[in-house]
């Protein structure tokens, strides 16, 4: 029986599971849904407007699907706003595509050396991990 918990600061309620160890085929619906979605299109991966900490995760889930499917060919024209985080998953995807014999593609993404990438110290190992193509 699960029981209702008030979560603090408001008047939304929490469900706690009675059973810790399971897992609500709701949620894992959700986390898988972005992988499945990736995998399946052809084209390249599009990144949005911003590749935050608030965004990494989804997005790593989606370039390892896009790696497993042979593909490294990312879409950054779009991209607005990066962080560390955003700037660190590019680095960390450059080098799990180089690992399986591919090489990461940012398409639209010069700005990122002259912007967040170069302001880090990270324009230059960007540039010989990944191919940045405007």
């Amino acid at each position: 029986m699960a029981q209702k918990k008030k979560a603090s600061g408001g008047s939304r309620t929490a469900v706690k599971p009675a059973n810790r160890g399971a897992t609500r085929p709701q949620a894992v619906a959700r986390a898988t849904a972005p992988v499945a979605v990736a995998a399946s299109t052809t084209g390249p991966l599009p990144l949005g407007s911003s590749l935050s900490i608030r965004e990494v995760g989804e997005r790593a889930a989606q370039l390892k699907a896009l790696f497993a499917a042979g593909s490294a060919v990312v879409d950054a024209r779009k991209l607005e706003s990066v962080d560390t985080a955003g700037l660190q998953l590019l680095l960390a995807a450059a080098a799990a595509a180089r690992r399986r014999g591919l090489t990461l593609k940012l398409l639209g993404a010069g700005s990122l050396n002259t912007g967040a990438a170069d302001a880090l110290g990270l324009a230059e190992h960007l540039a010989a991990t990944a191919e940045i193509l405007s």
